[in-house]
């Protein structure tokens, strides 16, 4: 299964440099979040909300994270020290890693909250977003904290764009269809559901589904309304398939009979970050498996596909008679073509024979120097242009190592038979700006 798009399993810290931005340190900051003032970038940061823990990652601010609670099991943070559960942390494991700030659930207990509050930390709670504009919104607070008012909403607000627009690319592979499609997420064998009022719980919209769980229901009668809905699929928690299939009370249910009952974590459905195209992906791979999603770019196609091969084996007679025909009808033609083709050939090889690459001496590379996804620097801005004279990269040299410049890396990196990282390091730099770099194309 797909896990972590567009970079999202290689996001790296960040490394503000004021020369990168369009506005100074001082500029930046201080950031005001209602009642809570940050007066500089947070170094050290420690994160109780594993949802946040997701956005942080998305962003790229994987190396200022010096501490998690136990529900943060981003593989991306796996190394980094716990400091108990994120309800009731542990005070003495917090106060050892010296945080400058604690990033905590809006429903964290009162008690414990003031109990960090008086040992002199500063501690942002932020209450989960309820669409799409809430996440965004979600997104540019967090990276305004860590990374300041211009440039770190930027990053937070691109990031949330980003997985908007991956989502709806997500949703054109699926196939159109005249049917309905219903479907729900239940978090146990009782029927406590996702309801359609949240932003996880909009993600069957995208499968061209209708979740069928309500907001609004009353609770007692949550259960009869899903019942009468008898959705095709049932999504659930792990440990509550099993449960859900030998339950009398779901015996009837079509996706009980036809065996569409699935699981997958609640977390991929809590979290507001990464995990909510990771949810869409295994979703869609479930429910229409004619659709086989291209780990490298989740937007995409696999050349496996069997939508695809499906296709093209139905159009092989199609196609195969109209080549047929073609070369029958256009033989002078053909041969005109074959023949431009063999002198526009020759041309190439010469032009390519006489531009041979040129090395770059703008960046000063150091056995030291290292890039990765969440930089900003002005020598990233050198990579940038380098990589576009190379043929690998034609946006914007914001100096911002996004993951458009990895893409860009990772493709030099393959061309150039390194390995395809997508981080800048000593080797891919040292070649990339020589004149042995191979161009694209």
């Amino acid at each position: 299964m797909f896990k972590k798009i567009v970079a999202l399993a290689l996001a790296a810290g960040m490394v503000l440099s004021a020369a990168a931005c369009n506005s100074s340190r001082s500029e930046e900051y201080p950031v005001k979040l209602a009642n809570i003032t940050i007066s500089k970038a947070p170094d050290r940061v420690i994160v109780l909300s594993d949802s946040i823990a997701d956005i942080l990652v998305s962003c790229g601010f994987i190396k200022k994270i010096e501490g998690r609670s136990d529900e943060c099991t981003q593989e991306e943070i796996s190394g980094v020290k716990t400091v108990g559960s994120k309800l009731k942390p542990d005070l003495e494991k917090i106060s050892a890693l010296s945080p400058d700030v604690i990033f905590a659930d809006s429903d964290m207990p009162k008690e414990q909250l003031t109990k960090l509050n008086e040992s002199g930390f500063t501690v942002i709670t932020f209450v989960p977003a309820t669409s799409m504009s809430g996440i965004s919104d979600l997104f540019g607070n967090i990276g305004a904290v860590m990374a300041g008012e211009t440039t770190g909403r930027e990053i937070g607000e691109e990031r949330a764009e980003t997985l908007s627009v991956t989502m709806d690319d997500l949703q054109r592979l699926i196939p159109e269809s005249k049917v309905l499609v219903t479907a729900c997420y239940l978090y146990d064998e009782k029927g406590t559901s996702l309801k359609d009022d949240t932003p996880s719980g909009k993600l069957f919209e995208y499968l061209n589904a209708v979740n069928v769980c309500k907001a609004g229901v009353a609770d007692d009668e949550a259960f009869n309304a899903l019942k009468l809905a008898n959705p095709q699929y049932i999504f659930c928690d792990i440990g509550v398939k099993d449960k859900i299939m030998k339950s009398e009370l779901f015996k009837d249910f079509s996706a009980v009979k036809n065996k569409q009952v699935y699981e997958l974590s609640s977390e991929l459905f809590s979290r507001q970050g990464n995990s909510l195209v990771e949810a869409l992906t295994d979703m869609i791979e479930i429910m229409y498996p004619s659709v086989s999603i291209n780990p490298e770019d989740p937007t995409k196609r696999t050349e496996s596909s069997k939508a695809e091969t499906s296709k093209a084996e139905t159009s092989k007679a199609e196609t195969s008679k109209a080549e047929t025909s073609k070369a029958e009808t256009s033989k002078a033609e053909t041969s005109k073509a074959e023949t431009s083709k063999a002198e526009t050939s020759k041309a190439e090889t010469s032009k390519a024979t006489t531009s041979k690459v040129k090395a770059d001496t703008s960046l000063k590379i150091t056995k030291d120097m290292f890039f990765e996804f969440g930089d900003i620097k002005d020598d990233i801005k050198k990579v940038q242009n380098r990589l576009e004279a190379l043929g690998y990269f034609n946006e914007e040299k914001s100096g911002y190592y996004g993951e458009v410049t990895q893409k860009a890396v990772k493709a030099f990196q393959k061309a150039n038979k390194l390995t395809q990282s997508g981080n800048c390091d000593y080797k891919t730099l040292t070649l990339m700006f020589s004149a042995k770099a191979k161009a694209a194309g």
